[in-house]
Formats: C-alpha cells, sequence, structure tokens
C-alpha cells in the first residue's frame, strides 16, 4: 500500500513595509511647477494683448488722416473763436491714427521717446485710458502698458496711475519702483505753447489745470468737466476770449 506523502506549506516570510521616498517626489513634483510657472510667465510676458492693435496706414490713406487731423483743430477753433461752450469729442480711432502717422505730421516727435519705443497705442474705456508701447531689448520686443485714472476733479485734469502691465501680465503693484512718484511741477505755457499749469506725480496725481489757450487766435478756454466713453473722451469747453 502506497503511503500517500505530504508537503508542509512553506512559512510565509515576514512581510517589511519599507517607508515610501516622498521627498523627492514632492521635489519633482515643485520644480514641474516651478518650471510651468516660468513657461506661462514667460510667455504672458512676451505675448502681444489681443487689444494691442496700433493701426498701419497705407500711403494712399496718409492724407485722409492728415486732412482728420486738420479738420478737428479747426472744428476746436469754430467752436472756441465762437464764445458759446460746447462738447468736444477726442476719439480714440482718430487719436490712434495721427499717433500712426506721429513721424509724418511731426518728423522730429520720436526724439521725445527713449530709445527702444515704438508704436503708441491708446485706449479708452469708460473706467480709465490705457497708454501702451512696443518696448525692444537686445532679445525680444514686448508691449508695456500703463492704465489711468482720469478725472475731472476740483477743478482740474487729473492723472493717476493705476496698474502696469508687461504683456498679458499685471505687474505687481509697486509703483514706486518705477519712479512714478517723481513729482512734476511745469508753470502756464511750459510744456507747449498754451499749455496748462501742470504739478503732481503719476502716482499720486498729476493735476492739469482747466484754464489753457488755443494756438489758434490765442483764445483762452476752460475745461469745465470731462466724461469717458467706450472709445472717446468728451471735454466740456467754456471759451474765456482773448
Amino acid at each position: 500500500m502506497n503511503s500517500a506523502t505530504t508537503f508542509a506549506p512553506a512559512p510565509r516570510l515576514a512581510s517589511r513595509h519599507r517607508p515610501r521616498r516622498l521627498g523627492p517626489r514632492i521635489l519633482l513634483v515643485a520644480i514641474g511647477l516651478f518650471i510651468v510657472a516660468i513657461v506661462y510667465c514667460g510667455s504672458a510676458l512676451i505675448k502681444t494683448p489681443g487689444w494691442y492693435r496700433p493701426p498701419m496706414i497705407p500711403p494712399e490713406s496718409q492724407q485722409k488722416v492728415r486732412n482728420s487731423l486738420i479738420a478737428a483743430e479747426q472744428a476746436f477753433t469754430r467752436n472756441v473763436a465762437a464764445g458759446h461752450s460746447f462738447i468736444y469729442h477726442l476719439y480714440q480711432e482718430d487719436l490712434n491714427r495721427w499717433l500712426a502717422m506721429r513721424r509724418e505730421i511731426y518728423p522730429r516727435v520720436d526724439e521725445l521717446f527713449p530709445p527702444g519705443v515704438s508704436d503708441p497705442f491708446v485706449v479708452i474705456s469708460p473706467e480709465s485710458v490705457t497708454l501702451a508701447i512696443r518696448y525692444q531689448t537686445a532679445w525680444h520686443s514686448t508691449v508695456v502698458s500703463m492704465e489711468f485714472d482720469v478725472v475731472f476733479r476740483d477743478d482740474a485734469i487729473e492723472l493717476a496711475a493705476k496698474s502696469v502691465r508687461c504683456g498679458n501680465l499685471r505687474l505687481p503693484k509697486n509703483l514706486e519702483a518705477l519712479k512714478l512718484d517723481r513729482r512734476i511741477v511745469l508753470d502756464r505755457n511750459g510744456a507747449w505753447p498754451g499749455s496748462p499749469q501742470m504739478q503732481g506725480d503719476l502716482l499720486s496725481g498729476l493735476r492739469l489745470d482747466s484754464r489753457s489757450r488755443w494756438k489758434n487766435g490765442g483764445v483762452e478756454y476752460r475745461v469745465t468737466n470731462l466724461s469717458l466713453l467706450p472709445g472717446r473722451i468728451d471735454f466740456s469747453i467754456e471759451p474765456l476770449g482773448r
């Protein structure tokens, strides 16, 4: 009679719970997130905002742009000489077309800008006025913009910097580092013939006195109010005579 052979089960080895090495994984995740943030910020810095569209004026349209500037000046001259209060409309589209042709209209105007600055562009909204430029460095170009609060207060037009952007990235609100608190003081006629008195700074508010003199005819006038609208600024003007 054959005897059955039995096998005893092998003893189980005690399982060792090795601690997971989370430190390197967390470090790798942190490095990955940092790289993503750098790439995002870098692309946001150099990306051109969708609203930044300086107009290109073809040669066949340049005379039309010149004529529109002359017509705007003549309209102001007629109204201020008539001696009656009126509202003067300054349109964003016209302003940007004149800026696009600044070299043809005023050949030396670019001497007022620092090197590397080009293509100024203005956006007018009911909340603010934004001035943008393209800044060229040795490696790339980027769009730098500054948003301003523009209000009429205490018989003066007041400008105050609201925010600064580089590309699509809003910079930290440390406007003091941009030297925007540098005080500006100009007497009447100090900026251009007939210009108003100016004092203050762009951080706390640069005040432009309401009273000026129009160059054509030498007529004194006073701004009594202004309104920001989509794509337009309305100035309320009171002529004061010669």
